[in-house]
């Protein structure tokens, strides 16, 4: 067969291989949706992503105002001044909140399928400035304390306390736009003071995020716990987090002067039926996979075209400097067996893991491929080349899934060097005969 003619035809085997190639990537994309499902599943019977929001002090305050109007008495007109009480709520936003916070993770799922579940215990305090909260004329007839949450389901344990006395929980913030939270009624003789100090003690569970609105003028949150890949996220990074296997540390240190929150919570306001602006201030972290099975068999696959291109260029490369000669069946042969490896990664990817079962796979098909490629070339010394050049490159594609950062690094410099060998390697090859030059 003519040189041309031949790279021609292993060309359309390349693209009629790429036909499994695209089955195996649909199977991978159902795998993931039911993975989702299932965290989908265990989040609706147990609890959603939680988000903190609070304690914000919610008041109902009365105003005295003077009305007047004109009457008319025996034949004469005369004006009257009468008190008129107008109430009308507010919402104060705490000068200072602290909260520090400690989880602990669980994997709930079922059958292959898992999802991320955490216990968090909370411990924060909160001081409200009440010095301008009263004017002339007006007097306290209603106080509560409210605080958002993402899914009430979640809450195990609550305490809170204001001035050291206990207060009764109720579900519901009180607020439209909080659609999931607690409230707890204050005396308002409690309010008669310059300060106002809240104590909280909070024991939360929920899957997958946990998020943070930095409702004080001064808010300080340190949150740590035993899930070693955190992906911190939303308006505010933390400074400096500690990210070992065993766990995380974070710290995050805002002002009112370096978040919207406060500006967004009291455009929200007390009648609002919906704050669309607090996902925007909002920070917190995700409890990430950073092995996901799926996402990684999915990112292999994105180099599955230029696996084809590679070993079909060395094993073409084994045929022009070999004495053997190679088939289109057989190039089909062994791109199919490139295409099991991808399905041999799913299948042990669910039951033993991404890494271990990478490694069987991989196996697997180098074993299989140069077996099968020395038995058609009837060369041990092939056997024994394919083994390595499928070894080398399963190794690289490892790498290039591992290294995110430099994945497009490493890949630029291995396809140059596998340039570079084939170039050196055939510079003496005459390819119109296939025959190598005498000289």
């Amino acid at each position: 067969m003519k040189l041309g003619l031949k790279l021609l035809v292993i060309g359309l085997v390349m693209v009629l291989l790429l036909v499994p190639i695209l089955l195996l990537k649909g199977l991978v994309w159902e795998r993931q949706q039911r993975a989702e499902e299932v965290r989908t599943e265990v989040a609706q019977s147990s609890s959603r992503a939680q988000r903190l929001l609070g304690p914000l002090l919610l008041v109902e305050i009365e105003t005295e105002k003077d009305e007047r109007r004109m009457v008319l008495e025996n034949g004469t007109t005369r004006e009257i001044t009468e008190i008129k009480a107008v109430r009308e709520q507010r919402l104060l936003l705490p000068a200072s909140l602290a909260l520090t916070g400690d989880f602990k993770t669980e994997l709930r799922g079922r059958a292959l399928f898992s999802a991320v579940l955490y216990h968090a215990s909370f411990k924060g305090s909160a001081e409200f400035d009440l010095t301008t909260l009263l004017g002339p004329r007006q007097s306290l007839r209603r106080a509560d304390l409210v605080m958002g949450l993402g899914d009430n389901r979640g809450i195990k344990q609550v305490e809170l306390r204001a001035g050291g006395v206990a207060l009764p929980i109720e579900p519901g913030a009180r607020l439209p736009w909080l659609s999931n939270g607690l409230q707890a009624a204050i005396e308002p003789t409690a309010l008669h003071g310059k300060a106002l100090s809240i104590e909280l003690d909070l024991l939360l569970t929920g899957t997958e995020a946990l998020d943070f609105v930095p409702v004080g003028a001064d808010t300080r949150i340190a949150l740590s716990g035993d899930w070693p890949h955190p992906s911190f996220r939303g308006d505010l990074l933390p400074g400096a987090p500690q990210i070992s296997a065993q766990g995380f540390s974070a710290d995050w240190s805002v002002s009112r002067l370096a978040s919207q929150a406060q500006q967004t919570i009291m455009q929200c306001g007390v009648e609002g039926t919906s704050c669309h602006g607090v996902d925007a201030v909002s920070f917190g972290l995700r409890l990430v996979d950073p092995v996901d099975r799926y996402l990684m068999t999915d990112r292999a696959m994105k180099y599955a075209l230029l696996v084809l291109v590679l070993v079909f260029g060395a094993v073409f490369f084994m045929e022009v400097v070999g004495k053997g000669e190679l088939h289109p069946p057989h190039y089909g042969l062994t791109g199919l067996a490139l295409a099991m490896f991808f399905l041999l990664l799913l299948a042990l990817a669910e039951h033993i893991g991404f890494g271990l079962a990478y490694l069987l796979a991989a196996l697997a098909c180098v074993a299989l491929i140069s077996s099968y490629l020395g038995g058609v070339l009837d060369s041990r010394r092939s056997t024994l080349t394919s083994a390595l050049l499928l070894s080398v490159l399963y190794a690289l594609l490892y790498g290039l899934l591992k290294a995110e950062d430099h994945a497009l690094l490493l890949g630029a410099l291995a396809l140059f060097g596998c340039l570079s060998v084939f170039m050196l390697a055939t510079r003496k090859v005459r390819w119109s005969g296939f025959a190598l030059d005498a000289r």
